[in-house]
């Protein structure tokens, strides 16, 4: 009878400890199977090639594994924000339902209730002002330099005032905290609390004071949840490590040749992809922003001055996003900005076309590849958007890649006309992340000590090196396509991720799930234990 009586009285502690125990069984389940099985695919030679490399996690990787999936599942083009506007309104729909019926009528809820209110609206308004700023100062950028500045700059704004808002959240979560808890502070919110509840009640304003809030906690929460997803993009995770089975001769190397920096639309530094390379046991990287060499530079000069055994090639993503699609092109071997047309500004770097580009490069000693190029049926005769294979053939590309960020089936046709038209089979990862490196090319070099452009590319030449796709899960549970442009690839990617760990990786999730649960636990307790009156006393 206790228990039943106990289980009536916190019907909402009861669900959340039935679901957190659900949980922890899944998480021993997959604990106890512990599979994760790395696939390494050839997809230039069409081989499987697992055998001769394996996935190492370090230690450090262990102790946060929630955190980097977490940012690596949401990505950076935030569609899972549908899955918010699609089930927000419903959870806020049930939760109003469940208040006017006086499930939720405890005193001591209703009290705290008005602390999450508080800092929901300090969050909002934090967030939107710095928001605000940022899309400004991009908007006057783009209005004095257009493009140019788009693609040089807007990640700094967004870095810098998102980082700074989770600061100023921090320390008011902080010093909330100390005022409930310190015996002589209060967080004083009579005031607030009683003009909100006249508000509510009154005739003339109810239904706007409704509104905002609604309008207030629907932000407030969807900034609270994009910043957050921006900070963990942010974050130079511990990475897994790529270690071929045989050791590497002197004469061979893992190379990347496609990433992206902050000075772009990257979100690690030059400096921390560096190192993030490095701690995948990578060799040299093309840095190739869009539209300018900064990053690469940036990158080099960190190499440099801190004696590290790694290489950095300078190259350029000239991003074209007035074709039909965007057209994308990197050229090395050229420490020089060439911009498309749409990113002409005065006093800037050169403007050219992509024909203009390419002749260009080549006539001053430069290398050419087209990235992630779209193979669909051209209007004018072939394949290929915006422009055709054989123009851009000839017009003097050196070559195409057949692998992009881990993705290679797509670019099979791609591959067939590279080797029959004596182009170079390229690879990038194209990553602008902190996720797992997916893409690499093993590269032998006929001198081992000059890792010029030239020579990197000499030796591509011959298509005689390995690109490897890198694939950390097989889709075991897949959603249908036309759904998951609402953000549901995130649960696909997620489910896929959680048959595909290994033991150690669950159990980093069990003992964090755990601790979160033994937190809401303990404060649970802590508040069902406190004097109502004294709780009062502390919030008004």
């Amino acid at each position: 009878m206790r228990l039943k009586s106990y289980i009536c009285n916190n019907k909402v502690f009861s669900l959340l400890t039935l679901l957190f125990f659900f949980w922890f069984a899944i998480l021993i389940l997959l604990a106890t199977i512990g599979p994760r099985t790395i696939v390494f695919y050839d997809a230039l030679n069409q081989i499987d090639v697992s055998s001769e490399y394996f996935s190492l996690l370090p230690f450090a990787r262990y102790l946060i594994e929630p955190f980097m999936v977490i940012a690596t599942t949401l990505e950076y083009e935030f569609t899972w924000l549908f899955l918010f506007l699609i089930f927000y309104p419903i959870l806020r729909v049930i939760y109003v339902f469940l208040r006017k019926r006086s499930k939720l009528a405890s005193k001591k809820y209703n009290h705290i209730r008005h602390v999450i209110t508080d800092f929901i609206y300090f969050a909002f308004k934090v967030l939107s002002i710095t928001l605000v700023v940022i899309l400004i100062i991009i908007l006057i950028g783009y209005l004095i330099q257009g493009f140019y500045f788009v693609n040089r700059y807007f990640m700094l704004p967004i870095q810098i005032g998102i980082h700074l808002c989770f600061i100023l959240i921090g320390i008011k979560v902080g010093y909330t905290i100390l005022k409930l808890i310190h015996p002589r502070l209060k967080l004083n919110l009579a005031g607030k609390i009683e003009n909100n509840i006249r508000r509510a009640k009154s005739k003339k304003t109810r239904i706007t004071y409704n509104l905002k809030k609604e309008f207030v906690f629907l932000t407030g929460i969807l900034l609270l949840l994009l910043g957050t997803n921006v900070v963990l993009l942010s974050i130079n995770f511990p990475t897994h490590r790529i270690i071929p089975t045989t050791p590497l001769e002197e004469d061979e190397f893992l190379f990347d040749f496609h990433v992206h920096t902050t000075f772009s639309d990257g979100w690690l530094t030059p400096e921390e992809r560096v190192l993030w390379y490095m701690e995948h046991g990578i060799s040299g990287a093309t840095f190739s922003d869009h539209d300018n060499i900064r990053g690469a530079q940036s990158a080099r000069e960190f190499v440099k001055k801190n004696g590290l055994d790694f290489t950095v090639w300078v190259a350029e993503e000239w991003t074209n996003h007035e074709t039909s699609p965007e057209i994308h092109i990197n050229y090395f071997g050229l420490e020089e900005e060439i911009v498309p047309p749409e990113s002409y500004t005065l006093g800037g770097p050169k403007a050219m076309n992509a024909s203009e580009l390419i002749s260009y490069v080549k006539a001053n000693g430069g290398f050419i590849t087209v990235n992630h190029y779209n193979y669909n049926a051209n209007p004018e005769g072939g394949n290929g958007m915006p422009y055709s294979l054989e123009q851009l053939r000839n017009w003097g590309v050196d070559g195409f890649e057949i692998i992009n960020g881990g993705s290679y089936s797509r670019y099979a046709p791609i591959r067939q006309y590279c080797l029959d038209n004596n182009l170079i089979c390229i690879a990038g990862s194209d990553i602008h992340t902190n996720e797992d490196l997916n893409t690499f090319t093993k590269l032998k070099l006929d001198d081992p000590n000059n890792k010029t452009v030239e020579n990197i590319f000499k030796n591509l030449k011959n298509n005689s090196h390995a690109l490897v796709a890198v694939q950390f899960y097989d889709k075991i549970f897949e959603i249908p396509g036309d759904t998951k442009d609402t953000g549901l690839y995130v649960i696909e990617d997620f489910i896929n991720y959680l048959l595909n760990m290994d033991t150690y990786q669950a159990l980093s999730w069990i003992i964090w799930s755990s601790s979160i649960y033994l937190i809401f636990y303990l404060f649970y307790k802590k508040v069902k234990k406190a004097d109502i009156n004294r709780l009062k006393s502390k919030i008004y």
